[in-house]
């Protein structure tokens, strides 16, 4: 069931900021997430807008690069990813579910300080180098 929950909550963060790939004012963003020096295979990434209504736009982390578009200005970004746990299950419904766990640290996804100013005048590539120490 905690797997289930961690699931919907991520799968619900790439509906954010969704549209037209063409919408006045959207400006792409792209660029790599690793952990530790290696990519992250799996997870999503949100830039949440700091000014105005804090509009959130989020993507896959697939391989370690993401790809979105977002609107221009300062923005708080989170980072998540979560893998499933060999051997572990929850039997709390009776049946085995596998577990899974958030292994990217809380510093970069509900209590994060990474940020990303995003402006149609620059290159908006943002690599993001995490480390789980």
């Amino acid at each position: 069931m905690k797997f289930l929950t961690l699931f919907l909550v991520c799968a619900g963060m790439t509906s954010l900021g969704c549209g037209s790939s063409n919408a006045p004012g959207m400006i792409d963003v792209d660029g790599v997430v690793t952990l530790d020096g290696a990519p992250i295979e799996e997870g999503k990434i949100l830039f949440r807008q700091v000014d105005g209504d804090q509009r959130a736009f989020a993507t896959d982390i697939v391989n370690g690069t993401y790809q979105l578009q977002s609107l221009q200005g300062n923005t708080r970004v989170e980072i998540r990813a979560s893998r499933i746990i060999p051997g572990k299950f929850d039997m709390s419904n009776g049946t085995p579910e596998p577990m899974g766990e958030m292994y990217i640290p809380k510093r970069y996804n509900k209590d994060s300080d990474l940020t990303a100013t995003i402006n149609s005048d620059q290159d908006n590539q943002f690599n993001f180098e995490l480390t789980s120490k």
